[in-house]
């Protein structure tokens, strides 16, 4: 299968999902990481251009310790919005992918980078399949049959999973990706007075509670025609 991961910015899917990710590529999956925006906002201090070089270097080391192919829109940070030329960029990215599986944010959560890119993904999800969509630069891939999965919310606010991935085997895999965000942990620490580390570790333990396993991630499935609901595709 094809497994896309959609996150808005460099270390969410690191955060929210990168467990379950090891997990497909173990099982010889292809995995893709898509990364909307450049991350060039995320730093006090470091200017955005350098800053924008510096995190799509740490997304490709994160996403080469699993094998996953990084795909790069580099969509400004902070600047991510459900208008028409960013639809005409996620249907491109989309059809790149062809994905089986796509995970990205769920429509509740904290940032609007978030929750527009997730109103972008679900907009476009039939236009990937549809030929005569104009300006476009990637031909079009299977219709439809893709199942959606929304990714937790940090620290769980909000967010009331359907489905958990029981990621205990791969925990070291995932904080070793998380870690290649070397720039965003001097951040995080600075603006949200939070552990990057931590945050995902706790997490990953508190959803593994409430699934029944040491570590896990949880997901809840977009239940909406043409998502193939009649089969679980989760590893």
């Amino acid at each position: 299968m094809n497994i896309l991961a959609i996150g808005a910015h460099p270390d969410d899917i690191e955060i929210l999902c990168a467990g379950t990710l090891a997990l497909y590529s173990q099982q010889g999956h292809q995995v893709f990481m898509a990364v909307f925006t450049d991350g060039s906002m995320g730093d006090l201090k470091i200017p955005p251009r350098k800053l924008a070089k510096l995190r799509h270097k740490e997304q490709q080391a994160a996403a080469d310790l699993i094998g996953a192919r990084l795909l790069w829109p580099a969509v400004t940070d902070e600047h991510v919005f459900p208008n028409e030329p960013q639809r005409r960029v996620m249907i491109d990215l989309l059809r790149e992918a062809d994905p089986d599986v796509i995970f990205t944010h769920s429509p509740n959560d904290y940032h609007p980078d978030h929750r527009h890119l997730t109103q972008l993904v679900f907009d476009s999800y039939f236009q990937k399949g549809l030929p005569h969509i104009p300006n476009q630069s990637q031909p079009a891939c299977r219709f439809a049959g893709t199942q959606v999965y929304y990714m937790d919310n940090i620290a769980g606010i909000g967010f009331a999973p359907t489905e958990y991935v029981d990621i205990t085997s791969v925990m070291e895999t995932k904080l070793r990706m998380l870690r290649c965000h070397k720039s965003q942990f001097k951040a995080i620490s600075e603006l949200a007075h939070r552990d990057l580390e931590q945050v995902a570790n706790i997490q990953s333990r508190f959803r593994g509670l409430a699934g029944g396993c040491e570590y896990a991630e949880s997901f809840c499935r977009l239940e909406a025609w043409q998502r193939g609901l009649s089969r679980r595709l989760l590893p």
